[in-house]
C-alpha cells in the first residue's frame, strides 16, 4: 500500500525567451482572491481570518508545495510580452488541481498536482490524476478552447438561459424573514404601476430558526408555504427556495438527534466549519458544523428535504455554504475532498431531477461542473449589517462591490459554456454607501454578458424613484 498527498502531473521551465508579465492567481472558493500577479507577489495561506478561502493543502510540502510560489488552484495564465499560456484541468470530479509558477535565477518554473489527500493506493488498484490543459496564444482564444474542452470532458449537457429574479431576507432583513415580511414583498410588487419582469421569486435565509430544521418553518410561516407558492404563482412567478445543505447550525434538533452525521475534526466532538475568524467557536450563533455528504443516512435525509420543498412547488433551488466540506476529512468512507464535495451535490441533483435548475454559492467550484446550472462567480454584493453606517458602510461595500467585479470578470469566459454566471445581487436602493459608477459597472456586466439578474432589495420599503429604476431596468 501506498499513501498519496498529491500526483505531480507536469513540471517544467519556460523558455527564456517567454518573458513573463504576470500571472493569474486563481482562488480555491467562488469568493476567494482572483487577480494578476507578479512574479515576485508570492501566494500566502490565510491562517488566521477567512481561512474558508485558501486550499491549506497547497501549502503543504508533502502535497507538492514550491516554496515561496505563486499558487494557482484549478487553472492559471501566464502572460508574455507576445503570447499567453493556459494551465488548468479540464477533469475535475476526483482531485483539486494546482499549478505553482516560481521565478528561480532567472528562469521560471512551473509545476501542476492534483490532490489526492493521503489516501491509501493498495496493490492492484488503479487511480488517475486529473486530465490536464494547455495551450498557448491569444488569451481569449485560449480561454475559450479550455471553456470548451471542460464543458466536454466534464459532460456538461446544458446551459441554461440567464434569469431575472428577486431574493428575499439577507440583503434588507439579515437571516430573518417571516410570513408577513414576504406577504409586504408580494403587495409591494403587485402594487407596482405595471408587471415586474421576473422569472422567478425567492425565499432566502432565515425562514428557519436554526440552519438545519429546514422542516420548522412554521414557527415563521405559520400558514406552511402553500399559500406563498400559490401566491407567488398568481403573481405570474416561479417560487424558488434556499438551503445550506451542509452547514449546520449545533443549536438544531438535527444536530441533537444525529451526531453521528457530522464530520469530526481530530480530537474535537465535531469540526468547526465557519472558518472565517478566530471568534467562530466561541459563540452558538457563528458556528456551523458540518454534515457527511458520504454518509448514507445523510443522503436519504437531504434527499426527503429536497423532496419536501420540491412538492410543495418550488421550482429553482439556491444550494450555499458548501465550502466546509472540503476543509474536512474523516468522510465515512475513503474520498478525495473533491470526491465528498461532489457526491454531497450529485445528491441533490438527483432529488431534484434534471428539469429544475440549481445555484451554487460560496462553496469550491471546480467539483460542482455539470452538476449545477448557476454558478455564484464572486463575493456577497454588500454587508446588509453596515449599510447606513458613516464611513464604515462606504469602505466595507466598495471593496466588496469591487472585489466581486474582479472575480465575476477572470471567470468570466465559463459563462454561456460551462454554466450560467451570476454575478449576485444588483443594487437599486439607497444606503448602501457604494459609489454608483461601481454599481452601475456591476448593473452593466450582468446585462451585456448575459448573466443572471437579481433583486436583493426591499420593493416594500424602496422609494417610488427607485422602484421606476428597477422596473426600468427588468422590463427594458
Amino acid at each position: 500500500p501506498v499513501k498519496i498527498f498529491s500526483f505531480v502531473v507536469a513540471e517544467f521551465w519556460l523558455p527564456q525567451e517567454f518573458k513573463v508579465r504576470e500571472v493569474l492567481e486563481h482562488g480555491w472558493l467562488q469568493c476567494s482572491q482572483v487577480g494578476f500577479k507578479k512574479l515576485d507577489e508570492v501566494s500566502s495561506e490565510n491562517k488566521v481570518f477567512l481561512q474558508r478561502d485558501t486550499n491549506s493543502h497547497s501549502f503543504k510540502k508533502e502535497y507538492g508545495y514550491v516554496d515561496q510560489s505563486i499558487v494557482s488552484e484549478w487553472f492559471t495564465v501566464i502572460k508574455s510580452q507576445k503570447d499567453n499560456l493556459f494551465i488548468g484541468a479540464v477533469t475535475t470530479a476526483d482531485q483539486y488541481s494546482q499549478v505553482y509558477i516560481k521565478e528561480i535565477d532567472g528562469k521560471v518554473f512551473v509545476r501542476v498536482t492534483c490532490q489526492y489527500d493521503g489516501l491509501t493506493l493498495n496493490p492492484g488498484q488503479v487511480v488517475k490524476s486529473e486530465k490536464i490543459f494547455l495551450s498557448i496564444g491569444e488569451e481569449n482564444k485560449i480561454k475559450k478552447e479550455f471553456a470548451l474542452s471542460l464543458a466536454k470532458h466534464m459532460n456538461v449537457k446544458r446551459v441554461m438561459p440567464p434569469i431575472k429574479a428577486m431574493c428575499n431576507s439577507y440583503y434588507w432583513h439579515g437571516n430573518k424573514i417571516d410570513e408577513k415580511l414576504i406577504n409586504n414583498e408580494l403587495d409591494a410588487i403587485e402594487n407596482l404601476p405595471e408587471r415586474l419582469k421576473l422569472d422567478y421569486f425567492q425565499i432566502d435565509a432565515g425562514f428557519t430558526k436554526y440552519f438545519g430544521d429546514w422542516l420548522d418553518y412554521k414557527v415563521r410561516f405559520p400558514c406552511g408555504f402553500e399559500p406563498i407558492v400559490k401566491r407567488i404563482r398568481e403573481l405570474g412567478y416561479k417560487p424558488a427556495i434556499w438551503l445550506s445543505p451542509f452547514a449546520i447550525s449545533p443549536r438544531t434538533k438535527l444536530h441533537d438527534y444525529h451526531p453521528s452525521w457530522f464530520l469530526k475534526d481530530g480530537f474535537k466532538k465535531h469540526f468547526e466549519g465557519r472558518l472565517s475568524s478566530p471568534f467562530d467557536e466561541m459563540s452558538s450563533v457563528l458556528d456551523l458544523e458540518v454534515l457527511d455528504p458520504t454518509n448514507m443516512e445523510v443522503k436519504n435525509y437531504l434527499k426527503m428535504v429536497v423532496k419536501h420543498f420540491k412538492d410543495l412547488g418550488f421550482e429553482y433551488f439556491k444550494i450555499d455554504f458548501m465550502y466546509p466540506v472540503s476543509s474536512a476529512q474523516g468522510y465515512s468512507k475513503p474520498v478525495t475532498r473533491a470526491q465528498a464535495l461532489r457526491e454531497g451535490i450529485q445528491t441533490i441533483r438527483d432529488a431534484l431531477g434534471d428539469d429544475i435548475p440549481l445555484l451554487s454559492c460560496i462553496t469550491q467550484i471546480s467539483p460542482l461542473v455539470g452538476l449545477v446550472d448557476y454558478v455564484r462567480t464572486g463575493i456577497d454584493t454588500l454587508n446588509p449589517f453596515v449599510c447606513g453606517l458613516p464611513v464604515v458602510d462606504t469602505l466595507v461595500n466598495d471593496f466588496m462591490l469591487e472585489k466581486n467585479l474582479a472575480e465575476s470578470e477572470e471567470r468570466l469566459f465559463l459563462n454561456g459554456i460551462v454554466w450560467r454566471a451570476d454575478p449576485d445581487m444588483l443594487i437599486f436602493r439607497d444606503g448602501t454607501g457604494i459609489d454608483e459608477e461601481i454599481i452601475k459597472k456591476h448593473k452593466n456586466l450582468a446585462k451585456e454578458n448575459k448573466m443572471s439578474l437579481w433583486i436583493g432589495d426591499s420593493i416594500y420599503k424602496m422609494s417610488k424613484e427607485n422602484k421606476a429604476k428597477v422596473l426600468k431596468f427588468f422590463n427594458d
